[in-house]
């Protein structure tokens, strides 16, 4: 099976993935959730390798003194598991590099266009972080990082570690732009070994990986997956590096050269049965000490295909087309939702179960407004700063 076979039949039918950018829009929602429900409950509840039982008690407990009963519960739940779509949105990487890969393209040519996709967004994520947390600080006395950590994230990727530290400082969720850049720099030949090794083969050897790693990184590293369970010198460092998560891109890559080969089963209710007996496996294992550090493999490709069942066939054009829009957003609503989201908690106080509704709303309209802004502005930056160093260089040129 190659991955350019059937790339006809997928531009052909290029309407039908539709349901991706829907999926990119649910993930982004859900990620915005999650980090609302940790300040709002401040991180009471997050789930730990002691059992059903043990978790089911504390859970349940946080469920009913902050989320009270009825929708309210079923959305603190979700909320309190909304990490589960930041795994969605690693395995949609994969997916839709599978979908769009040029194979003759140069790589350093790739690479540069790639980076540059992931970079602007980022860097003017940075700069409207810094006109609203300096605007927070003067009119409302809100936090603002220290100048050496503006100065890290307004020159990433040339000032920073290992694992973005100095830029969490700013926003926290950030530790997910240097590991888009790894993504970017090993995927061209994660796409070449798919079509050379075949899926079988692709799979185990990146499962292999991954599952050594993580053993490594556990008994070896002295890590921990879940660092607010077990306090450790490396925290949770070396789960956010890429070898952590390269199953992950791994199976978005088969399930996009799927799409693209039209492999997938035809029958969409055995996908559909499928994919609730996979995510049962994940979402069970996470509460185990056998199955926590995989859990992820399980139920971030069953809430993929899930969404795919549901959203594939949708054709509804008004909707379609403003999920089209708001899916190209959702990287620069990532970038910029924890600032709303952290802020408004903290102005409006985590007391009344109103504030975390006031939050959400808030945070989503306002960093929707934001990602909107930045992906209007990247031509004019990206022009400005090329014009500039155009006439830079010809003015140093001997």
């Amino acid at each position: 099976m190659t991955i350019n076979k059937g790339l006809t039949h997928y531009m052909q039918n290029k309407a039908k993935v539709v349901w991706i950018e829907i999926t990119r829009v649910i993930a982004a929602l859900g990620i915005l959730f999650y980090h609302s429900s940790l300040y709002y409950t401040d991180y009471v509840y997050t789930p730990t390798p002691e059992g059903l039982s043990a978790n089911w008690q504390t859970l349940s407990s946080v469920l009913t003194d902050k989320f009270g009963h009825g929708f309210s519960a079923v959305a603190g739940f979700i909320s309190l598991f909304g990490f589960q779509f930041l795994d969605v949105f690693i395995l949609l990487i994969g997916l839709t590099m599978a979908l769009s890969w040029r194979g003759e393209e140069n790589y350093l040519n790739y690479i540069k266009r790639r980076w540059l996709r992931v970079l602007w967004p980022f860097w003017l994520a940075v700069l409207f972080n810094f006109i609203l947390s300096a605007l927070d600080s003067y009119l409302l006395d809100g936090y603002i990082a220290p100048s050496w950590n503006w100065f890290a994230a307004f020159t990433f990727p040339l000032a920073f570690d290992y694992h973005g530290k100095l830029i969490q400082h700013i926003s926290g969720p950030w530790w997910f732009v240097p590991f888009m850049l790894a993504v970017i720099v090993v995927s061209p030949f994660m796409l070449k070994k798919a079509n050379e090794w075949g899926i079988k083969n692709f799979l185990l050897f990146f499962g292999l990986l991954t599952l050594i790693y993580r053993l490594l990184s556990i008994y070896v590293f002295g890590a921990h997956t879940n660092y607010s369970t077990i306090t450790t010198a490396v925290g949770d460092a070396p789960f956010l590096l890429i070898p952590a998560k390269i199953f992950l891109i791994a199976l978005g890559i088969v399930f996009g050269t799927l799409i693209k080969e039209s492999q997938l089963p035809k029958s969409k209710l055995k996908l559909f049965f499928g994919a609730i007996l996979l995510y049962f496996i994940g979402f069970m294992a996470q509460f185990y000490w056998l199955g926590w550090t995989i859990a992820e493999f399980f139920y971030a490709p069953a809430i993929v295909i899930l969404l795919y069942v549901v959203f594939s066939e949708i054709n509804q054009r008004f909707f379609t087309t403003l999920m089209t829009k708001l899916g190209a957003l959702s990287y620069s609503f990532f970038l910029i939702h924890d600032f709303f989201a952290n802020r408004s908690f903290k102005h409006l106080g985590t007391e009344s179960l109103s504030a975390f509704w006031q939050t959400i709303v808030l945070s989503t309209i306002f960093s929707i407004v934001v990602a909107l802004l930045i992906e209007k502005l990247i031509p004019y930056f990206s022009k400005a700063f090329s014009d500039g160093w155009s006439y830079i260089d010809q003015k140093l040129m001997l």
